[in-house]
């Protein structure tokens, strides 16, 4: 399994950010959190992403990347380049499926 990218982010949970580190795998994403004794690591694999979109923290910054997944359900990530996030998330999924 590829390592693609890594990052310090935060994990929103509500209005409080969880400090940690973003991966992007070949075939999921992963966030280490900081605080690894109360935390478990968080994965998701590609495959179960279904959409990838921006939200806005503090509803003023433009940090902030979405995962919706397939069960319905949203992960919150705040990352330095979204953008860039979402282009590397979405070919990662593109690859995987070939």
């Amino acid at each position: 399994m590829e390592l693609l990218r890594k990052e310090g982010a935060s994990c929103m949970e509500g209005f409080i950010a969880r400090a940690g580190i973003l991966k992007l795998h070949s075939s999921k994403i992963t966030f280490e959190f900081k605080d690894k004794g109360t935390f478990d690591k968080l994965s998701l694999p590609l495959s179960e992403i279904d959409k990838v979109d921006f939200f806005r923290t503090l509803s003023i910054i433009p940090n902030g990347l979405t995962l919706f997944l397939k069960s319905g359900d949203m992960t919150h990530f705040v990352v330095d380049d979204r953008k860039s996030w979402q282009e590397a998330i979405m070919r990662a999924k593109r690859t995987q499926a070939v």
